[in-house]
């Protein structure tokens, strides 16, 4: 394997960082930080939760429909928003399962 061409590829790119950066970055500078191990690390949010938000109390799932169907709910709901009700597909596909199963005596 020829490691020249890797090699200049390298000193090239040292060179344009010192251009635009004053110096190039040592190896351990560009070494990436290590992502956390699958144990008791839980990673941290930058943002605060917003309270009442759906995202800090619902269950987000994800289900396949079909395009007609889809169509016809973002319809309904645009409809819904436009006559000023604050409403989102999330509160009707809620309402829509849970009288399914209501109605399936679930």
């Amino acid at each position: 394997m020829k490691l020249d061409k890797l090699t200049n590829q390298l000193d090239e790119r040292q060179q344009g960082l010192a251009a635009v950066f004053g110096k190039a970055p040592a190896a351990s500078e560009e070494a990436p930080a290590k992502a956390p191990s699958a144990g008791n690390t839980k990673a941290t949010r930058n943002r605060q939760q917003v309270a009442g938000s759906k995202r800090s109390s619902w269950k987000m799932r994800a289900w396949f429909v079909q395009p007609e169907t889809a169509s016809r709910l973002r319809a309904y709901v645009n409809r819904q928003q436009e006559a000023g009700q604050t409403i989102d597909a999330s509160d009707v596909v809620d309402q829509a399962i849970a009288a399914w199963l209501s109605k399936k005596g679930a």
